[in-house]
């Protein structure tokens, strides 16, 4: 029981629930970051060209904020001092990412896809912690937190939308995907649905072919739940190790889906070929066996020298860092 080692013991204290929730958040980041075995992943012995590691550092440390925000939310929403429309969270997307900008120089966003899975959750998280007794030193219900973090996603408004379309905007090119359709970008959702009430988990199912990130939103977390954390406790619970588990992680992600980052930068014949690679790591074994070892260094080596640009697995990456992030929860530890 990995909370048998945790000295722990507030009860009932919100600020306390604020901060172990954004704590969480952060370390969940930055512990996948830190993992150099992750192929095609950054990592501070594999910088990209445009963003370097005080720039995912710097944008995990501004994690803290609106994660610590959100948490009293849904605290507040447990304890019926707000309503689930009442979260923001569209605003605190747009906010966060803003924010997260004036702590480095790079152009480009390094928590982006983080944010839209950390966020959702949080509510979801900090809201059970509220209902099961405000105990950070206890594990907490996780079909709970993905039923209550679906009411948050159901409940939101029409104006969380039109912020997390701004944010979109201002942080990803115009398509998700490449489409035929010129309209097909984050305006088409609002446009659709001009003048009319709707939600983030509307939103979010309308782009769900075409993004794994909102497939998850608008699923129950599914891939999280169902796939990356069940890995990551199997294999933790083999060998008490938490890089070997967030490798496996992330490449049995990589097997069961193709990844939608990769499809949207380098074409889906290449996400087909590195999920096609990442099947052949599973099926020998993957970081439990030599030959596992041997064709993740391989897949490696094909992800960043066979293009121009890295060929980063990211939506794999931000399914794994939610995983770390209710694991951490949870009580595990690296």
């Amino acid at each position: 029981m990995p909370f048998s080692e945790i000295s722990n013991e507030v009860k009932g204290k919100v600020l306390d629930v604020q901060l172990f929730i954004a704590q969480s958040a952060v370390l969940a980041h930055n512990l996948f970051y830190a993992n150099d075995t992750k192929p095609g992943g950054a990592s501070f012995k594999n910088e990209f060209q445009d963003t370097k590691s005080e720039h995912f550092l710097a944008g995990a440390s501004s994690l803290f904020s609106p994660i610590f925000g959100l948490a009293k939310r849904g605290i507040l929403v447990a304890e019926n001092h707000l309503w689930y429309e009442d979260a923001e969270i569209g605003y605190y997307i747009e906010k966060a990412l803003e924010k997260s900008q004036t702590w480095y120089k790079a152009s480009g966003n390094t928590i982006l896809g983080t944010l839209l899975m950390f966020t959702p959750i949080t509510l979801g998280i900090a809201n059970c912690f509220a209902n099961e007794g405000m105990k950070t030193n206890a594990k907490i219900n996780l079909d709970n937190v993905i039923y209550v973090t679906e009411q948050f996603l159901k409940n939101s408004t029409t104006d969380d939308c039109i912020y997390l379309t701004k944010a979109l905007n201002k942080s990803v090119s115009k398509n998700i995907l490449p489409s035929e359709k010129e309209e097909d970008n984050f305006n088409s959702f609002l446009e659709i649905h001009n003048l009319e009430r709707t939600n983030l988990f509307e939103f979010t199912k309308f782009y769900e072919e075409r993004d794994l990130v909102f497939y998850e939103l608008s699923h129950k977390y599914q891939t999280t739940m169902k796939i990356g954390f069940p890995t990551f406790l199997r294999c933790y619970e083999e060998d008490q190790n938490f890089k070997t588990a967030t490798t496996q992680t992330y490449i049995t992600l990589m097997s069961e889906k193709k990844d939608t980052h990769i499809a949207k930068r380098f074409g889906n014949e290449v996400a087909s070929k590195v999920n096609i690679k990442a099947k052949e790591i599973i099926k020998a074994g993957g970081v439990f066996t030599q030959d596992g070892l041997g064709l993740i260094t391989e897949l490696n080596e094909f992800l960043t020298t066979s293009n121009k640009r890295v060929i980063n697995p990211g939506t794999a990456a931000d399914i794994t860092a939610t995983t770390i992030f209710l694991a951490l929860i949870q009580g595990y530890r690296p």
